[in-house]
């Protein structure tokens, strides 16, 4: 018995061959769709009876089913390639009802393309009409009309069903079809979703159309407004809409004929805002003087304008006349400003800079004479080819926008020269933007002497001929840098200026200093510390690629009270430039923000240091090293630089051919360094150079000198050490001051003597009820340059013979 609701039951026959469409193919498989049902199959290669190479997505096949026994899934097997169409082997008679249309190649679908031709034709009394194509024309080469009479095959699209007409041969021409169908052309005024209004050419009216009336083979994203198109008019429910539309070349369709002669002419009445209650398009007005010598008025509307910008009454205007063909109406066009317009109206003019652009549409100018910052738009410059930057000098007119609670704002602007705006300027103090080149040093002298006393000989020293130094700032200026001086006495706003800090401030020409300078945006940087000594340190700047100049800072520079940094902390800070290096002041300690810069890949390398990071003097450092990658074969690969922020633990000592385990890193600009840097063997080796009580020095070479410092806090076991002793040790930086010292020391050689004294004592029998036993005060050692010999008489012992104490 088997189970009735099995997955066999829901494929009716199997052995039935089935149509189907091949929608996917990869490596070794596919899946096929099937047309008649809803159903999408697996099959392998194997099933293909044809050679699979020749296969592709689209193909229409034929096919069983059958169950998979290991998944118990419905899988398609025995797989041929069919044909997509059935065609009719009899030949139809029948007529062309409409001729199809050559495709436009605009992006349609040519799969689901549909023809828009027709043929007719009679079988039992009933008509019927198949679509055709210019393709299924046997002999495309000769244009078929209305009313051929032609034969031709009937074929069924297996995949919908469809029926078309197929190899259409014309046996007799029809007689010559004289349309009485007159064609309407226009422009495209509106577009929605899926329908629009087209303004007529011969009436002055709008009509409406449906998307679906420019047919199947017409892109929707080419049906927009301005586009010029030629239709038919139909009625339907009491209503004129637009039929049987196509696209005609740009150009094509003209609403006016216009006379090319130029008038100059006065606005009395300018363009009213559309209300509900008047929606009159025309509703400007100019009066200029007609060929009869007699004044004569014209209207005007939006789309007469050779540009946007405002027109206001009494403006002299130069224009030319066009006269309407759908009802004979005359109108001004192509209406442009005069600049004598200004000097007969006696406007007002302002001068003023550009302050900001907003997304190339509209932006802020700042007034010369009143520190006025207005908005203003584009379309109020009176030039077509024009182009507006930051700081470039404009000429405009002040109005009240009655719709933004009546905020002044420019109108008719007018783009000026350099030498034009020199000229209106010479008289005026305006405001300009610039950014800080240079900090003045003035009010900054004797808290730099402070940091000096407590920071040592080591601290930044400025010389006496800087510390009165007024600051630079750089600006745009007719479209070319310069340079302006300040000093601390011109800040408003705030008590000192950093370098890259943006500042507005007012420039007066012939005057070599800015004066009320004030703070626009503070310029800050981020960066990790990368060294630190005695009270100082520099700093390795964020977001720099390439050769990253060190940044020096002191602990002094610091914001709030009790900081406690470590070396990779990321700091925030503000840059001063002192003797032509960069300095950092009003450092801040943020959160890190390391892991959103690089993303680190996953693979581990070996590799050796090359270079590592470094301070070579008191004011020179390295802040970048170099690590030369391994391969699994022992030969050298590529480099990448690396810091101390990718160093695992920032405490260890890196030294040139040091071997290390690293990962790499890819930045925001695809740039590679090595992160997470682990020495893989920590132990050092050196000799004591020097021994100086509870401390001394090894003969080591790291960092700027040849020595490392120890403790003998840190010596293993105990041993005291002296000069010449090789050891064994772990270079660190200190936790306090971090220098470089040395940790967990032990001693390599052995210099305890005479061996065979030890060997003897080892086969010594002890007397356990006396106790007797040998007890080394102190290790032997050799004469030092200091000692002055033995002092003791000299006893001449047995050897191996336990002395009592």
């Amino acid at each position: 018995m088997s189970n009735p609701n099995s997955i066999e039951d829901s494929i009716p026959n199997k052995s039935q061959r089935e149509l189907g469409i091949i929608e996917k193919l990869c490596s070794t498989y596919g899946f096929v769709y099937c047309c008649h049902r809803d159903g999408r199959y697996f099959f392998h290669f194997s099933e293909y009876k044809n050679d699979i190479q020749q296969a592709k997505i689209g193909d229409v096949v034929e096919f069983e089913t059958t169950i998979d026994k290991r998944k118990q899934k419905p899988v398609a097997v025995n797989i041929t390639p069919a044909s997509p169409e059935i065609v009719g082997e009899n030949r139809v008679e029948g007529a062309i009802a409409v001729v199809a249309r050559q495709p436009l190649n605009n992006g349609f679908d040519h799969l689901n393309y549909m023809p828009d031709g027709k043929v007719t034709y009679v079988k039992k009394g009933e008509t019927y009409f198949l679509p055709y194509g210019i393709s299924d024309l046997q002999d495309s080469s000769k244009a078929v009309q209305v009313g051929d009479q032609v034969t031709f095959n009937v074929s069924q699209d297996r995949r919908t069903n469809q029926f078309f007409a197929r190899n259409i041969v014309v046996t007799q021409r029809g007689p010559p079809v004289v349309s009485t169908a007159k064609r309407f052309r226009g422009v495209i005024s509106t577009m929605k979703d899926s329908f629009g209004f087209i303004e007529r050419e011969d009436a002055l009216k709008e009509i409406f159309f449906h998307i679906t009336e420019f047919g199947n083979n017409i892109a929707p994203n080419t049906i927009q407004p301005g586009v010029e198109v030629e239709f038919d008019i139909q009625n339907r429910l009491n209503k004129d809409l637009a039929s049987n539309i196509t696209i005609l070349p740009k150009g094509t369709v003209q609403f006016d004929e216009i006379d090319t002669a130029l008038h100059i002419g006065r606005i009395t009445q300018p363009l009213q805002m559309k209300t509900k209650k008047s929606s009159d398009i025309l509703s400007g007005r100019l009066l200029y003087d007609a060929p009869d010598k007699k004044m004569s008025e014209l209207p005007f509307g939006e789309r007469d304008r050779c540009g946007l910008y405002t027109l206001l009454e009494n403006d002299i205007v130069q224009f030319v006349i066009a006269r309407d063909k759908r009802d004979g109406m005359t109108r001004a066009t192509q209406i442009s400003l005069l600049d004598q317009s200004f000097l007969k109206t006696k406007e007002h003019r302002e001068v003023g800079t550009v302050l900001q652009l907003v997304d190339n549409k509209s932006g802020y100018i700042k007034c010369i004479t009143s520190d006025q910052v207005v908005p203003f738009r584009f379309s109020e410059v009176m030039k077509d080819d024009f182009q507006i930057i930051e700081g470039g000098p404009l000429e405009f007119s002040l109005a009240l926008n009655p719709h933004n609670g009546d905020i002044p704002h420019a109108i008719r602007i007018k783009l000026l020269t350099k030498d034009n705006f020199r000229s209106m300027i010479n008289d005026h103090e305006f405001r300009v933007i610039g950014v800080v080149e240079r900090d003045a040093q003035e009010n900054h002298t004797s808290s730099d002497n402070k940091s000096q006393q407590a920071n040592g000989n080591d601290s930044i020293t400025i010389p006496s001929s800087r510390q009165h130094e007024p600051g630079v700032i750089r600006y745009l200026w007719d479209d070319k840098e310069a340079t302006i001086q300040f000093s601390t006495t011109n800040i408003s706003g705030t008590t000192a200026l950093f370098c890259g800090d943006k500042v507005e401030f007012t420039l007066t020409l012939g005057n070599k200093f800015a004066t009320d300078v004030t703070l626009l945006e503070r310029n800050r940087l981020r960066g990790w510390i990368a060294i630190i000594r005695d009270g100082k340190g520099f700093i390795e700047e964020a977001n720099v690629s390439g050769n990253i100049e060190p940044i020096l800072f002191t602990i002094n520079s610091f914001t709030g009270d009790n900081i406690q940094i470590e070396l990779g902390d990321e700091l925030e800070f503000s840059v001063r430039k002192v003797s032509n290096r960069p300095v950092a002041e009003n450092i801040l300690k943020v959160s890190s923000t390391l892991s959103t810069l690089y993303s680190v890949l996953p693979s581990t390398h070996r590799g050796r240091v090359v270079s590592p990071v470094r301070l070579i003097t008191i004011d020179e450092c390295e802040i970048l090293g170099r690590i030369q990658k391994i391969t699994d074969d022992g030969t050298p690969g590529e480099c990448y630089t690396y810091s101390i922020t990718g160093v695992k633990n920032k405490r260890v000592i890196l030294l040139p051919n040091d071997a290390v385990t690293f990962s790499v890193a890819v930045g925001r600009d695809y740039s590679k360094r090595a992160v997470n840097i682990v020495l893989e063997n920590e132990t050092r080796k050196g000799k004591i150079d020097t021994v100086k009580g509870q401390f001394g020095f090894i003969d080591f070479p790291c960092e700027e000198n040849k020595k490392i410092f120890f403790h003998n806090s840190e010596v293993d076991g105990g041993f005291e050490l002296r000069t010449g002793d090789e050891v064994e040790f772990y270079a660190q930086y200190n936790v306090k001051t971090y220098k470089p010292c040395a940790s967990r020391l032990r001693r390599v050689n052995n210099l305890q003597r005479p061996d065979r004294l030890i060997t003897k004592l080892k086969t010594i029998n002890f007397d356990e009820n006396t106790r007797q036993k040998l007890i080394i005060v102190r290790q032997p050692r050799n004469a030092d340059e200091k000692s002055k010999g033995f002092t003791n008489a000299r006893v001449e012992r047995t050897p191996g013979v336990l002395i009592k104490s």
